[in-house]
């Protein structure tokens, strides 16, 4: 695989293995909570946008402060979409990098990037 730059903040990133949050995912304790089954993942929708979360991530996303993903007005959770919440069945440990600087990996990263364009504020 080809070195991959953070599309936020333009840093290096690391390859690793990943639990399936997009989210929480990056930290290497939920490699041993995805290996206990502490969690169930879901693929939620976002700003229209998909993105896949572990139960509590899930339940936690709109706790966000609304700016980060670019919004001006209203709450993260005004914008998740409580009918489309689709349960993964067969989770998997993936590769993939991950920005130290901005403590996520890069599925979460492109994921906050295209909210911020789609809330209108690149940050």
């Amino acid at each position: 695989m080809k070195h991959q730059k953070c599309p936020i903040c333009s840093g290096g990133m690391v390859l690793r293995e990943c639990a399936p949050c997009f989210d929480c995912g990056h930290e290497l304790v939920e490699i041993d909570h995805f290996k206990n089954n502490e969690h169930e993942y879901y693929l939620v929708k976002v700003f229209g946008l998909e993105i896949q979360l572990c139960d509590f991530c899930d339940s936690d996303f709109g706790s966000y402060n609304p700016d980060y993903f670019g919004l001006k007005h209203g709450s993260v959770e005004n914008h998740m979409s409580a009918s489309y919440s689709d349960k993964i069945h067969k989770p998997e440990i993936e590769t993939d990098y991950v920005c130290e600087k901005c403590s996520h990996r890069l599925k979460f990263l492109v994921f906050l990037k295209q909210s911020r364009n789609i809330n209108g504020k690149n940050l």
